[in-house]
């Protein structure tokens, strides 16, 4: 689990589902590592290996929410896809097929019902090509995690320098 930074106004916790054992689903682990290297301190990393459920216990102590998990899809192999679910939706046929127990969409939706959806969350999504028992990730999938990365840092450097009462701006530069 990860510890919260309870001293500032703004907690971003950037949280990653997937299997590191099962080839590509493990590409959110694969670029949190990274990343835990690079974000500011105040930054939480959190690695979750079983199902997104566990997110709802994160959003509890955070204001601004980025999630990382693999798709599988029939667009090509290490395609990234994005979507804001701050004050939409999610749209249920996004991840179609999932390898966790509870999917992402019904924790995002579960959690707006129940009133802990954070004021932020953006949600990143990589096409894998192999799901197979395997601790590899398949070369598309690891060109686009190094861009996934930076992209992330990117947001990150972004949301620190917004201020809460501007949240709605945050909206419009990710």
């Amino acid at each position: 689990m990860i510890g919260y930074n309870r001293q500032r106004k703004r907690v971003i916790t950037v949280a990653g589902i997937g299997n590191e054992f099962r080839g590509d689903d493990g590409v959110a682990i694969y670029i949190l590592k990274s990343l835990e290297k690079l974000v500011p301190t105040h930054v939480n990393i959190a690695k979750l290996t079983e199902d997104p459920s566990n997110l709802l216990e994160i959003m509890r102590h955070t204001d601004t929410l980025i999630i990382v998990d693999a798709v599988n899809s029939p667009a090509p192999p290490g395609t990234i896809f994005h979507i804001n679910v701050s004050s939409e939706p999610f749209p249920m046929d996004f991840f179609t097929v999932s390898t966790h127990c509870i999917d992402l969409a019904q924790t995002i939706e579960l959690a707006r019902m129940m009133g802990l959806l954070p004021g932020f969350v953006l949600i990143y999504g990589v096409v894998g090509k192999n799901f197979s028992f395997t601790t590899s990730l398949s070369q598309q999938v690891k060109d686009s995690a190094e861009i996934l990365k930076n992209k992330i840092l990117s947001d990150i450097d972004k949301l620190l320098v917004i201020e809460k009462g501007e949240m709605q701006e945050t909206r419009k530069l990710i």
